[in-house]
């Protein structure tokens, strides 16, 4: 080790990986392939979706608790976005196990884990720290709002006694207690909707399901009553089993990456465990190349994912075809998909049409271990079709035909699990001339 940094490909020995205190000069070295290809399988995109496996209820949760989280969001031009994580991992539309998890078994539950998001109810404890930091505003978010909470403390009593006594409830059903929005950073939320968004970080109510009115409300009391009574995770011992998750679900990433997958921020609390991973032998920090040298950022990887890659992964590594939703969790953190593969993306939702790139709701094409470029497309519902509104590939992408074919069985894999019958490309001329006969209809 001393006369310079090691390649992966020399850790057969492992002696390095028993070196997880990084003391030294020398730090194994991923090449920028060898860590995209960590960070899909970690993100389980590491081959072809479908297949003989099982496809169940328990599966869609074991996912779930893999990735750490499914983002929420509102936004639902082709499919909601956990649907379509799952879909782009699964082949198949797992929206029915999922609305089973939530509402019927209850092993999965809606939290905040960077964002609105769906996770697994066996880490309520996990999550538990941050719900009562919330509460003692100890955190800067809610510290900031501690004087409204303080001229509304009858809205809080009230919500809650109301709860109580009637159960599940969608926040309309408060709105006659509310006063007009106001300039506080809240948008045009009226106060009862602040105020439930306020008990749900919390912890004090939850989702209890969802309906045309939105989001229906509940105690957390009434609706986790096991999970709430199980003994409280010490922080410190929360925030090292959350580090480790999210680790384990980036496969290879900078300390702040880590930090902001599950838990949203980088205090010092949040770095000193991730940095103890690395002191407790479970992680080694690492060294990410690309063609123009070592990639900024100090990154780490776990034992456990690296040892793997020594039984043989690297040789035999294969990838799949498809589109990711714009919340998927692999790029979800845009500058970390812009270092990883070197794919610049943002979405344009809210740009003037004259001055979108590439379009509205806009899907990133994986093909293999690279992002090979981004497709616009929605549901025409009238005729039963997914459209193509345009597509694009990326610069550097060689002209494979062969991409074309594979992008076009993913895109009839969407449009089925969607509900659609059909694939149609508004633009077939605008289509790259590698991919044109492939996707021409």
């Amino acid at each position: 080790m001393a006369g310079g940094p090691a390649r992966l490909s020399g850790l057969r020995g492992a002696p390095l990986f028993a070196a997880a205190n990084v003391t030294g000069p020398a730090l194994p070295i991923l090449s920028i392939v060898e860590a995209r290809r960590l960070a899909l399988d970690a993100q389980l995109l590491g081959r072809q979706a479908g297949g003989e496996e099982e496809f169940d209820l328990e599966r869609v949760i074991g996912m779930v608790q893999r990735l750490g989280y499914l983002q929420r969001d509102p936004l639902s031009v082709v499919a909601p976005s956990h649907r379509m994580v799952l879909w782009s991992r699964l082949g198949h539309d797992a929206g029915k196990e999922v609305d089973t998890a939530l509402w019927q078994q209850r092993s999965l539950f809606e939290y905040w884990a960077h964002a609105a998001a769906i996770v697994p109810t066996s880490d309520f404890q996990l999550h538990r720290w941050r719900m009562q930091h919330y509460r003692r505003g100890s955190v800067p978010f809610d510290a900031a709002n501690q004087g409204w909470l303080e001229r509304n403390r009858s809205l809080r009593r009230a919500i809650l006694r109301r709860l109580d006594r009637e159960g599940p409830l969608p926040a309309l059903a408060f709105a006659e207690r509310s006063a007009a929005p106001s300039a506080s950073g809240w948008g045009s939320w009226r106060d009862h909707q602040r105020m439930l968004e306020v008990l749900w970080f919390q912890g004090l109510v939850t989702v209890t399901g969802r309906d045309h009115r939105g989001r229906l409300w509940g105690l957390t009391e009434s609706w986790l009553p096991e999970t709430l009574a199980a003994p409280q995770i010490p922080k410190h011992k929360a925030l090292l089993e959350l580090s480790a998750r999210s680790l384990s679900a980036l496969g290879v990433a900078t300390r702040r990456q880590v930090a902001t997958h599950l838990m949203g921020g980088s205090p010092p609390t949040v770095m000193a465990s991730i940095d103890r991973l690395c002191t407790m032998g479970l992680a080694t920090e690492v060294a990410v190349h690309g063609a123009s040298g070592a990639i900024p950022g100090r990154w780490i990887a776990s034992i456990a994912a690296l040892k793997s890659w020594e039984e043989g992964r690297l040789g035999d590594w294969s990838g799949r075809t498809t589109l990711l939703s714009p919340f998927d969790n692999l790029i979800i953190d845009r500058a970390r998909t812009e270092a990883m593969f070197d794919f610049h993306y943002r979405m344009e939702i809210y740009v003037p049409r004259s001055r979108r790139r590439y379009g509205y709701y806009v899907l990133p094409i994986l093909h293999q271990d690279k992002l090979v470029g981004r497709l616009d497309c929605q549901r025409d519902l009238g005729v039963g079709s997914l459209e193509v509104v345009s597509i694009h590939a990326e610069p550097a992408v060689p002209p494979a035909s062969e991409i074309g074919e594979s992008i076009r069985a993913a895109l009839w894999s969407l449009a089925a699990a969607v509900g659609m019958e059909q694939v149609a490309v508004r633009d077939p001329a605008g289509v790259p001339p590698p991919w044109r006969s492939a996707l021409s209809y």
